[in-house]
């Protein structure tokens, strides 16, 4: 396939258009005004179906599932790790003020 591009001449003075005899122009055109032009485009286009759990789609399954497992409603706990190890829970009271709880750990 080749792209042609088409240079008119104007074949007289035109001041409604702002041509004068002899000079070049290029017609402007829409994609809608080329016959069939739609269809090509359509098989050019690369389409994605939405992931599940179990299937890929614009993202990988494993991923879907990693992002189905976020919490969109209000916490009840937030899990920091401090440099030592320690896990500390952040909530807060009726009274909306911060709390640190030191999670205990299942070692012994």
């Amino acid at each position: 396939m080749s792209t042609k591009i088409v240079q008119l001449k104007a074949s007289a003075d035109n001041p409604d258009i702002g041509l004068v005899k002899d000079e070049p122009f290029y017609v402007v055109t829409s994609a809608d005004a080329v016959v069939g032009l739609d269809k090509f485009i359509a098989k050019q286009t690369v389409t994605y179906q939405p992931a599940t759990e179990t299937g890929d789609g614009l993202m990988t399954a494993a991923d879907k599932k990693k992002l189905n497992t976020i919490k969109a409603e209000p916490f009840e706990g937030l899990k920091f790790k401090s440099p030592d190890g320690s896990v500390f829970v952040l909530s807060v009271d009726n009274d909306g003020k911060p709390l640190f709880t030191k999670e205990e750990s299942d070692v012994h």
